[in-house]
């Protein structure tokens, strides 16, 4: 699921974040690479978690790429706490991937933990926002977290098993092939990593962004993942732009992430 393009032409010179560790719960040795821009003053802070998607193996940067496009410096500027998590396997973070697997959920909500305790953020103001494979883990994440106040997903996947049955296009089969290479392509191993029977479990409120000319996603797991949400009682708002595909445009979605986080976030 190759990583969304986002350019921010209005955030300035991007700030150089520091690149930050710490160690993995479940594997000994093994770290979780994260970055981070802070507003003025002291925290704790209403926090932006935010998740990258696939990287091929020449930009395999993980987090540092929100970095590099000026994102966290941007929300900083707007009084969050904005954090970018490098997954497993890309960045300085320990392998192995797997693709949205217990492993890479386990390095998110590690980072979200140390963010607590080191009182960086404000445990019920934290908001994650995933693109591509950011999106099925962070939905994953979001389904076992009850204190999570917001979800932003972004051209993911919430039925793995459903989509790879019947892959629509090359881009689809290339995302197969690496699953299968990641999490051994069973039908267990891909249900685990699949959100939408989760959906009951979600309590954050949550806005779901899709293009309807996406072929390495569905836009019809969108609309069923928001509905799910919805039938459980959760909140959840679903986007469906028909002129993109996979990359959705930072112009064309920014007015309504922002408000949408802006409405979960505010005091």
């Amino acid at each position: 699921m190759a990583l969304a393009s986002l350019v921010l032409t209005s955030c300035g010179s991007p700030l150089r974040a520091s690149s930050i560790t710490t160690p993995h719960p479940e594997k000994d040795g093994a770290i979780i690479e994260y970055f981070e821009e802070h507003p003025a003053g002291r925290g704790p802070w209403p926090t932006i978690i935010l998740l990258h998607g696939h990287q091929g193996p020449t930009q395999r940067i993980g987090g540092r790429a929100f970095v590099n496009w000026g994102v966290l410096s941007h929300l900083a500027g707007k009084g969050y706490l904005a954090v970018s998590v490098s997954l497993p396997g890309y960045g300085r973070s320990s392998g192995p991937d797997d693709f949205a697997g217990r492993f890479a959920q386990l390095a998110v909500r590690a980072v979200m933990a140390k963010l607590a305790a080191d009182r960086r953020s404000i445990p019920d103001k934290v908001l994650i926002q995933g693109v591509s494979l950011g999106a099925v883990t962070g939905a994953l994440v979001a389904a076992d977290d009850r204190q999570l106040a917001g979800l932003v997903l972004i051209s993911g996947l919430y039925d793995l098993p459903a989509f790879f049955a019947h892959p629509k296009s090359a881009a689809a089969l290339s995302i197969k092939a690496v699953a299968a290479a990641q999490t051994g392509g069973s039908s267990e191993a891909l249900l685990s990593r699949s959100a939408l029977p989760l959906a009951s479990h979600i309590h954050a409120s949550t806005l779901i962004l899709n293009g309807a000319k996406d072929d390495r996603t569905d836009a019809g797991q969108a609309r069923r993942f928001a509905a799910a949400i919805q039938a459980n009682g959760g909140r959840a708002k679903v986007h469906i732009y028909p002129e993109f595909g996979h990359e959705i445009p930072v112009r064309a979605r920014d007015a309504e992430v922002a408000a949408f986080i802006d409405a979960t976030l505010r005091p």
